[in-house]
This record gives C-alpha cells, sequence and structure tokens, in this order.
C-alpha cells in the first residue's frame, strides 16, 4: 500500500523510488545527510524530527512540540536544502531519500536573528534581575521586595537570610552594588534595596526566622578565627547544617569591622549584637581575646580535634602614606582611630582642632564623619576627582553637608612636622592621566602647585593590608580555608560574607567526603556572571520613597543613628516599585537561550515608550497556572495542545496585527474557561508565559466509592503524579465508605510502582522550576 504525506514544500516532483528497506517497527526507511553526517529516517518523518532522533538539537526551534501538527510558525528552523531555492523550515519539510541539509549558515543565522528580534520586540519581560546578579550574595531581590510589598516583613526576612544572614546589619552598612544595576533607574530613580531588606529585618529582631531547619548534629567540628562578617556568616550556614563551630576573636567582642570600624551613627552597636545574636541561638561558641600565632596556631585547634579551620583574620592595618615625616606625633591610624573610639579609649581628635583625612573611600568618610561629630574642624583630600572616589555619592554628600572641607585632585607630598609633632601636611595639586591598572584615571602631579594645609592631625585612610604571612593559611593545606579580607584584601562587608557562605558550602562539602576539585569547579559556575538583556521597561513613574534622615543640624556633636527607619506603610510602597525583573523560566526558555546565542544584548525596536509595545496585566488567579502574556511570542502552541490534544480549547488567537495575542475568551481567568488543570500548556509554552505555580496542597481528597479504577487519570496526567499498583482494589480502604484522604507518597508505598514518562518537550529532559521559588540559574545559559 502506497503511504501518501502532506508536503506543502515540496521541492519537484518526486522521482519514482526502488523499494526502500524498513525500520524495527515496519516503517519504510532511508538516509538523508545532514551537515555532513548520514541519518536513517523513515517515510513522512520531518527533517527537524530526522535530526532530533539522530541526537542533534542544534536546529533552534520555537513553535515545534511531537504531541502537535507542525505550523513552522516561529520560522527558526529554517534550513538549506540541496537543490532549494530558498531556506524552508525542517519542522514541515518532510524528509525524502538522499536529501542534502546544512543547518547553519551567515544567511541561516541573520535570518534567525531578525526573527528573534520580531519576537523581542514586543517581548516586555526580563531573564534575571541585574540586581540579583551583581549583589555578591546573589538575594533574591524581586521576592522579598514582593514579600515587602504584601506586608509578609518575616517571611521577606527569612528569604534574606537564606543568602545573607545579617540583613538589618547590611541594611545600614551594604554600599548597594545592587542598586547601581536596578533596572528602576531607566523609569526615574533605583529601589532602595538594601533599606528594604533592613527594614524587614529590624520589625522581628527580637524573634528571627530562621532560614530553613536545622540539619541534624554531624559530629563535625570547625574553628573558625576571626569574629567579622565573613567568619560569623561562616558559623552561621554550617552551624544550620549541623556542624558545631566555635569563633576565635582576638578583640573583646565579635563583630571585627561591623563593630570596630563603623561609626555608632551608622551602626547601633546594641541593635547590631541583637542580630548577631542570632548566631550563637544556633549554638555556635565565643572565645574572645584569643589571637592566631600569640596564644594558639593552627595545628593547637587540629590537635584540639577540629575537623576544619577557616581563617577570616580581616585587614587591621592601614596603608602606609609613604612620605617623609609620617612617623611624627598626630598621624593616625585610620582603623586604630574608629575602634579606639567605640572602645572609649583616648583620641587625639578633639573639640577645635584641626584634622586632615586622606583618602576618598567608605574608611576615610567614616573617620571625617566621627571627627566633625567630636567637634574638629576637618579637611578630606584625595587625589582624584568624584567620580573616581570609593565612597558613594550619598556618603560623600553627606561628609560635605556635616561640614568637612573636601578637596580634589591634591596627593600628599610630605608630613609638616615640628619637634617630632604634626604641623601641616604638603600638598600638590594633579590632573588626571591614563588610567592604571584599577581602570581609574593616574593622577599626574601638576609641578609648581605645592601647599601646605596646617592641621593638628593626620589621618591616612588610603586602603588596608594584611598584617600576617599568607602562607600561613594556604588553602592547598587540608581542612585549612581562609576568607574575607584576609583572603581578598580590604573589601566591602558584602563581599566578606559572600566570602563566608561560599566559605561554609566548601567546608561543608569537604566534611561530606566530596571531591574539592569538583566543589571548586560547581561554585566558579555558579558565581560566573550571565548574558543579560537590556530591556528598557514601559512603567508609569512612581518617585522614590526616600528615606527619613536625622537633619544635619541634629548630628552636631552626638552619635545618634542618622537613618531613622522607614514607616511600614512606606516601606510596602517603595517595596512595590520594583520591576519584578526576575523570570521563573531563566535557564529553561528557549527564547533566551537562542536570543544569547544570537548576540541579542538589546532591543532595537523600542524605547521604552507606551507605544512600543504591550504591557498586559498578569493572571495569577488559576490555582496551578500563571499567565503572563508580555512573554508570549505567539507561537500558539497552548492553543493547539489544549484543543487538539487535551480538548478544552481554553485559549485562541484574539486581536489584529501587532495587537494578536493568545488568551482565554475575553480574557477572563482561566478558571471561568472549561480549563482541567492539566498544565499541558506550561508544558510546550517555550517562554514562560505559561507557568505551573507552587503548588500548596499536601493532602488530596477522592471518593472511593466513585472511582472505577479505569486508569484514565494515570494515562493523561503529563507530570508523571499518578502511578498503577498491582493492588488497584486498595483493600487496606474502605472502599463504600466515607471520603478518603491520602498522602502523596501512600501510592509510592505499594510494590511495582510505575511512573508513566512524563513526555518532555523536543525530547530533551528540562527540570520545572517552581515560578514562586527563585534560585539563581547557571551563570551562563551554556553550563
Amino acid at each position: 500500500m502506497a503511504i501518501s504525506i502532506r508536503d506543502n514544500f515540496s521541492l519537484a516532483t518526486p522521482e519514482a523510488q526502488g523499494p526502500m528497506a524498513r525500520n524495527d517497527v515496519g516503517h519504510p526507511s532511508f538516509t538523508i545527510t545532514i551537515d555532513g553526517k548520514v541519518m536513517q529516517a523513515y517515510e513522512g518523518q520531518t527533517i527537524l524530527s530526522v535530526a532530533i532522533d539522530n541526537g542533534m538539537h542544534d536546529i533552534p526551534n520555537l513553535c515545534n512540540d511531537e504531541k502537535l501538527e507542525p505550523t513552522s510558525a516561529c520560522r527558526m528552523c529554517l534550513v538549506h536544502i540541496e537543490g532549494a531555492e530558498r531556506p524552508l523550515p525542517s519542522c514541515n519539510t518532510a524528509a525524502a531519500p538522499g536529501m542534502v541539509v546544512k543547518t547553519n549558515s551567515d544567511e541561516l543565522f541573520h535570518i534567525r536573528r531578525t526573527n528573534l528580534e520580531m519576537m523581542l520586540s514586543d517581548h516586555n519581560a526580563y531573564c534575571q534581575p541585574p540586581c540579583q546578579v551583581d549583589c555578591p550574595t546573589h538575594i533574591d531581590i524581586p521576592g522579598y521586595l514582593e514579600l515587602i510589598a504584601k506586608g509578609s516583613m518575616k517571611e521577606a526576612a527569612r528569604l534574606v537570610k537564606e543568602v545573607l544572614p545579617f540583613p538589618f546589619i547590611l541594611g545600614l552598612t551594604c554600599p548597594a552594588p545592587c542598586q547601581k544595576a536596578c533596572r528602576r533607574t531607566l523609569v526615574e530613580e533605583e529601589i532602595a534595596i538594601c533599606r528594604m531588606h533592613g527594614h524587614a529585618a529590624e520589625s522581628c529582631l527580637l524573634d528571627p526566622p530562621v532560614p530553613y531547619e536545622k540539619d541534624p548534629t554531624t559530629g563535625k567540628r570547625v574553628a573558625i578565627i576571626g569574629g567579622g562578617p565573613a567568619g560569623l556568616t561562616c558559623a552561621y550556614y554550617l552551624a544550620l547544617k549541623g556542624h558545631y563551630c566555635k569563633v576565635f576573636e582576638m578583640q573583646p567582642q565579635a563583630g571585627g569591622m561591623l563593630r570596630y570600624g563603623i561609626p555608632e551613627y551608622r551602626l547601633q552597636k546594641d541593635m547590631m549584637d541583637r542580630e548577631l545574636e542570632h548566631v550563637w541561638q544556633l549554638g555556635v561558641d565565643l572565645q574572645c581575646n584569643v589571637k592566631l600565632g600569640r596564644d594558639f596556631t593552627i595545628d593547637d585547634l587540629l590537635a584540639q580535634g577540629f575537623d576544619a579551620v577557616y581563617i577570616s583574620i580581616g585587614c587591621w592595618t592601614s596603608n602606609d602614606l609613604r612620605v617623609p615625616g609620617e612617623d611624627a606625633e598626630g598621624v593616625v591610624n585610620a582603623i586604630a582611630y574608629l575602634g579606639d573610639k567605640v572602645e572609649g579609649k583616648p583620641i587625639l581628635v578633639k573639640e577645635g582642632k584641626e584634622v586632615v583625612v586622606i583618602g576618598g573611600g567608605f574608611t576615610a568618610f567614616d573617620c571625617t564623619r566621627t571627627s566633625l561629630r567630636l567637634g574638629a574642624k576637618v579637611h578630606t583630600m584625595y587625589r582624584r576627582g568624584r567620580g573616581e572616589m570609593g565612597a558613594t555619592q550619598e556618603e560623600v554628600e553627606d561628609g560635605e553637608a556635616e561640614g568637612t572641607h573636601l578637596q580634589l585632585y591634591v596627593s600628599q607630598t610630605r608630613i609638616v612636622a615640628e619637634n617630632g609633632k604634626v604641623k601641616g601636611v604638603e600638598f600638590q595639586r594633579n590632573k588626571l592621566g591614563e588610567p592604571d591598572a584599577s581602570g581609574r584615571r593616574r593622577p599626574v602631579p601638576i609641578p609648581g602647585s605645592e601647599c601646605v594645609l596646617e592641621c593638628d592631625t593626620v589621618i591616612p585612610a588610603i586602603g588596608q593590608a594584611v598584617e600576617t604571612n599568607p602562607h600561613n593559611f594556604m588553602t592547598d593545606r587540608q581542612g585549612v580555608f581562609s576568607g574575607g579580607d584576609c583572603q581578598m584584601g580590604a573589601k566591602t562587608i558584602i563581599e566578606c560574607v559572600a566570602q563566608g557562605k561560599l566559605g561554609a558550602r566548601s567546608i561543608h562539602a569537604y566534611l561530606a567526603g566530596e571531591d574539592m576539585k569538583e566543589v571548586a569547579r560547581r561554585l566558579e559556575l555558579e558565581e560566573r556572571k550571565p548574558d543579560l538583556f537590556d530591556i528598557v521597561p514601559y512603567k508609569p513613574v512612581e518617585p522614590k520613597v526616600k528615606m527619613p534622615m536625622l537633619p544635619y543640624e541634629e548630628r552636631k556633636r552626638n552619635f545618634r543613628l542618622i537613618e531613622m527607619g522607614y514607616l511600614r506603610e512606606q516601606a510596602a510602597r517603595e517595596a512595590g516599585r520594583c520591576l519584578q525583573c526576575a523570570c521563573p523560566a531563566a535557564g529553561q526558555c528557549d527564547l533566551q537561550r537562542y536570543s544569547i546565542e544570537h548576540g541579542l544584548a538589546d532591543n532595537r525596536f523600542h524605547d521604552g515608550e507606551a507605544s512600543d509595545y504591550h504591557d498586559y496585566d498578569m493572571d495569577l488567579s488559576h490555582s496551578f497556572i500563571l499567565r503572563d502574556p508580555n512573554k508570549c511570542i505567539n507561537c500558539t502552541q497552548c492553543v493547539r495542545v489544549c484543543h487538539d490534544v487535551i480538548g478544552p480549547d481554553c485559549y485562541g488567537m484574539f486581536g489584529k496585527g501587532f495587537d494578536t495575542i493568545v488568551s482565554t475568551p475575553f480574557n477572563v481567568s482561566l478558571h471561568d474557561t472549561d480549563c482541567v488543570s492539566c498544565g499541558a500548556c506550561a508544558q510546550v509554552c517555550p517562554t514562560g508565559s505559561l507557568m505551573m505555580a507552587e503548588r500548596y496542597l499536601t493532602r488530596y481528597s477522592f471518593a472511593l466509592d466513585r472511582c472505577i479504577f479505569c486508569g484514565d487519570c494515570v494515562e493523561v496526567c503529563p507530570h508523571g503524579a499518578l502511578g498503577e499498583t498491582p493492588n488497584f482494589e486498595l483493600s487496606f480502604f474502605n472502599r463504600f465508605g466515607e471520603d478518603v484522604t491520602l498522602e502523596k507518597d501512600d501510592l509510592a508505598n505499594a510494590p511495582n510502582y510505575l511512573v508513566r514518562q512524563r513526555l518532555p518537550r523536543d525530547k530533551k529532559s528540562l527540570p520545572v522550576m517552581s515560578p514562586l521559588v527563585r534560585p539563581l540559574p547557571a551563570r551562563g545559559i551554556r553550563e
């Protein structure tokens, strides 16, 4: 019997062929060549299907699914066929004996790229939030902002503490690299991201949430040397994993630079201690006034039975000025100055004194603003311009408003001293030259521009250094790890916290006996920065809710906290400004993958104006299926699978031209259609426009007296959630009694449990990610 195939793209009248061989299931088969590889095909099979069956997944496609008739709507699967005048869609072109196919060329690349650009022209959505990527700890920022906007402060704090154990402290002290990346700046001003998690944490400081349940005790012991941000973070997460941790601290109290390097007006120490108490509540022990090398060695700790050692001793020595006279009386170590002030020790800065602070970073302005509060006249000197300063613009502006005299483009040449005491500093004017290794333009001295600034005290704050030999804690020594400032050099608090978190993961893997080379590879992949799309949002302007601040006049001669805090309503309104850039399909989305592969980093067809693309409302009303029309590319897969395979016919194409969109009739909720909640539409969606919602149910009720054990539910479930068992009568239940409630795992307890295999899209096994749980995906889409 002759077999006819539908071929709308036939190249010519097919010539008569001899008898074909038959494959294992009796189909007439033949061979074709794709990209130089000879492949077996059967009659009626499309080119795309042949390629996939032979392990070739390089032909891009966004509208093909094995359960559906091909439509070639996306025009991404175009290929060259020998003898054809133009590229043809491989999903809808039947394979023929002897056919020669080429899947890649410059022409195909540019056609596919243009098709992607057209799809992205109305793709009002984001792949990954740049704020989360730029945060060293990778907090789920859209997630906790959404919770704050809903008033769920404790749950927001819990979400943050999954990767950041001190959200209140960092809310006051973090330099906020996340805010520099915030896409809200494309509309008006960035969101107060850090202050938001600080507000959420402050609301539950006395009743702190635990990010996840503490694991049973493992019997492993870890010594943490240094009780600063990195060490305490490492101890926190190791304790949650069930390991015993003991912190050895050289200062009288734990906290490191949090306590001894940050002034009270930025971080009140009693409030800080409340949050640090969360570490001790997990069973972590603390021993103060003991120093590595003076009171104990690493060998001593290992001999005491510790299975691992984490060294996070920080940077406590300011860099030298390297100018004549720097050993004069009145030249003060910046770190020692801040620490002595916290401990109440005598300091040189007093009312009426004239102080010169040298530097442009956070430590420099902490010294500046502390000296101003002590009644001194302060000059802050920096060798470059404002744009090159390490401190934030807000920090610099506050310093000037509080009274410092800021001078830029000046470098110190010598300390002027009389009888061994400071009398002033000689400076020389600079101009900016070529960029140096840091990427900042190098200051070049201007000859003849020297001047002397009289003063009583000089506080150099030009960076910090590690005062111990790095070879004492090389990580190639088994069981010894290091992190924080002592590994990276002087960095920010949030970077040290990120180091502590990664250190805890590495130590936990080491204690579990994992291959540390594999652990390093895994962490490197996770920390790799991903490709991001620059999609200009269209959102109505909503002014930033400014943090209420202590007036400048009231900051004089006191160390009161300058940030007065948000009201609950203010925090909710500010959090509600978030554009929710996170897409739950990131890392799984075919549109994202193909766009990156074709070099699309921006959207050239719109400028963020209302007329450039649509801004649809999301439909979150359905219990199991989430709809975001902004991500729809009109591939019609959901329309066809619902109509042709499942049957309810819930979706259709509506509108004309540019306004065409896939939706439910009259855009009603899926609840108001004939939807059977099977999830097939979400399964075939290539972009995340349709996603399965997180299911909170843990028990399911059904009436056994009405069940006839037909197995239809097992057959149609697309997720493999149901299975057949040999005891179909369920004799251990009262068959004709009341409705029975089963636990999820009851069926799995039956012998010979068989799960119906899930039908994956394009025969690729893809994980299902809950849209309400947003772990940061692999750092590169190709990983």
